[in-house]
């Protein structure tokens, strides 16, 4: 409930925000625990970025990925994609913010793409809120609330949608680092062979506007509620959600925080850039455990829950569908 008098949104469990541009802060029991600057989070937000050639479009309407050629070297694409990104945002599924000993976890997660925004409102929208939605869901966190930063000329130059969530202080945090060589990387969620509004479509093939990425609402709120439960079970050594970048930046994200590497095999049934670039949203990047392998594929299966086997994680070097990109090193 928010209130008239000084803005303040009532979150549960003793939690409240007040959302004053530029920070949102965070009280636990009428007490200030943490101030988050809007900058902050909008790092974690794939704003647009300076291209050098004008925009085109593709052929077709809606875009085919048919209008969009392969490019010469997915090495150089896969490089060049990473250095833009790096440039404006930092990997971050969600922000944890704790108080007291016996209180829940109040979460934040932000979604937001000015691409969209400028092709239609409306779905940029929906859009933004599925992104914040499976950032939370890498918590295991309930939403509870949602917010929207207007669009300003400093801290938010786009409309950013948020959303608010408490977890318990039982449940176990799984972050978005690969933990260590040898774990097993899975892809959730249903592949298309999409790259709308992708950073790949944008930097690669200078190709804007375009339409969102492909979603869906139905499977992706199921696919959140089983992977809540595998986060209770303490199945998963990691997770990141795939959003900017497509799965080749999360799995960079996920490699970086103690320099691994991964070994992975694409979908034969869909074009490699549009599998490894393409950010069609409801996905996810784990990794599990030797010892907790079977127990969480056979949860996936017994759910319903798309689930394919990428590969394994590395001592440092990236390679994909047998080919070397080089070393982790080389993306830092």
């Amino acid at each position: 409930m928010e209130s008239k008098n000084n803005g303040i949104i009532e979150i549960g469990e003793g939690w409240a925000c007040a959302l004053q541009i530029p920070a949102i802060h965070c009280y636990h029991r009428e007490k200030l625990v943490r101030e988050l600057p809007v900058s902050l989070l909008t790092e974690c937000v794939p704003f647009n970025h300076n291209v050098v050639k004008e925009g085109k479009k593709a052929s077709g309407d809606p875009l085919s990925i048919d209008g969009v050629p392969e490019p010469k070297s997915l090495i150089k694409a896969a490089l060049l994609i990473n250095s833009q990104l790096k440039k404006a945002t930092q990997p971050a599924n969600a922000y944890v913010i704790t108080a007291e000993a016996d209180a829940p976890s109040l979460v934040i997660a932000v979604g937001g793409n000015s691409r969209h925004e400028s092709y239609d409102s409306e779905l940029a929208n929906m859009v933004a809120t599925a992104e914040a939605s499976q950032n939370l869901a890498c918590t295991g966190a309930t939403p509870v609330a949602f917010f929207k930063f207007p669009a300003s000329s400093d801290a938010s130059p786009h409309p950013t949608l948020g959303l608010v969530g408490l977890l318990p202080k039982e449940a176990p945090h799984v972050g978005l680092a690969f933990q260590k060589k040898g774990e097993m990387i899975y892809l959730l969620g249903r592949s298309v062979q999409d790259v709308a509004s992708s950073e790949y479509l944008y930097s690669v093939h200078h190709i804007h506007p375009s339409p969102a990425p492909w979603m869906n609402p139905q499977e992706q709120s199921r696919l959140q509620s089983v992977l809540s439960e595998a986060i209770r079970k303490n199945l998963l050594t990691s997770i990141h959600s795939i959003t900017k970048g497509g799965i080749f930046t999360a799995l960079l994200q996920s490699s970086i925080p103690n320099q691994l590497g991964f070994d992975i095999t694409t979908d034969a049934e869909i074009r490699e850039d549009a599998f490894l670039f393409g950010e069609s949203l409801g996905r996810f990047i784990v990794s599990t455990s030797e010892h907790n392998d079977v127990a969480f594929v056979d949860m996936m299966t017994k759910h319903k829950i798309p689930v394919t086997t990428l590969g394994h994680t590395t001592k440092g070097e990236i390679r994909v569908d047998d080919i070397s990109y080089g070393f982790i090193r080389d993306f830092m």
